[in-house]
């Protein structure tokens, strides 16, 4: 049995069992621990790294594929990305403007991808790289939104120290299986005075008590191996030379989409599934979406 990822404590007993990947890539039963310590659930056995990057599908990162498929495929992505996806940038924006007190400065996106939600920080006047480990997705941002990127890992990566002012991991910490290393990473390049922003899902949050192993950030397993607790992540943020200032909720928008992804398996996008009836998972999403806001 393996030890917690983000406090190093014991782990206990199932508090997901026999989850089933919700892409179906991955054709495994899988279970998360809960750590006697801290309370975060962990991928129990932990599968080797090849395993866990093999249970991405090509168009997990969200690379923009729409204009190369026919309508009945485009219109969903399309309507998908003006109701769901854009309001829910537009508001990350927002909300670190807000917390931070940032207007602009350099701002390093790691795990961004292909761009989607970092264009919209370029538009707000931030200085943007993004770093991911797929140059594919990468090759999007560079040439549809012109930003700048890097691609590999960031505990490998290249950058000078104290670099950057904002550094950013949107929904990346419950896919490492080092989480502390590439913490410690983030802390080496950011400025003195700069700021860490993390969008993490809670295992102790009020969606993952109601749905349990239906949940749908436990069902990303193996892509996610670990799911903190707010007491886990401040252990593990501390430990790599953070001072943790603010704790905030997400927006309403993407907790409406968590609920409704825990609640339906058809609203899974289209793109991102390749699904052959794009309309039919499109109705279930706004079925959905309504019930969840």
């Amino acid at each position: 049995m393996g030890c917690c990822l983000f406090c190093d404590g014991e782990l206990g007993e199932v508090i997901f069992k026999n989850v089933r990947d919700r892409l179906g890539v991955s054709e495994k039963l899988w279970n998360f621990r809960r750590c006697r310590q801290c309370g975060s659930a962990i991928l129990d056995p932990m599968p080797p790294l090849e395993e866990i990057l093999g249970a991405y599908p090509p168009t997990y990162h969200h690379v923009d594929e729409a204009p190369n498929a026919n309508w009945l495929r485009r219109f969903p992505y399309i309507l998908g990305a003006r109701l769901f996806w854009e309001p829910i940038y537009r508001s990350s924006v927002w909300q670190v403007q807000w917390v931070t007190g940032l207007r602009g400065g350099k701002m390093l996106d790691v795990g961004g991808g292909s761009g989607q939600r970092s264009v919209f920080f370029q538009q707000a006047g931030f200085d943007v790289t993004i770093l991911d480990p797929v140059e594919r997705a990468l090759k999007v941002a560079r040439e549809k939104f012109g930003l700048k990127t890097v691609c590999g890992l960031l505990e490998e990566a290249d950058l000078p120290d104290q670099s950057f002012d904002l550094v950013t991991f949107w929904c990346v910490v419950e896919h490492l299986p080092e989480p502390e290393k590439t913490l410690k990473a983030a802390h080496r390049v950011l400025r003195s005075g700069g700021w860490f922003i993390a969008l993490v899902p809670l295992s102790d949050s009020w969606q993952a008590k109601v749905f349990g192993s239906r949940w749908v950030e436990a069902r990303e397993a193996p892509r996610h191996t670990g799911l903190p607790t707010v007491e886990g992540m401040r252990q593990l943020v501390e430990r790599c030379g953070f001072r943790l200032k603010v704790w905030g909720s997400n927006n309403l928008w993407d907790n409406a989409g968590i609920f409704a992804l825990s609640l339906f398996s058809e609203v899974i996008t289209p793109l991102g599934c390749g699904s052959s009836m794009p309309i039919a998972r499109l109705l279930w999403r706004g079925i959905a979406a309504t019930l969840a806001i």
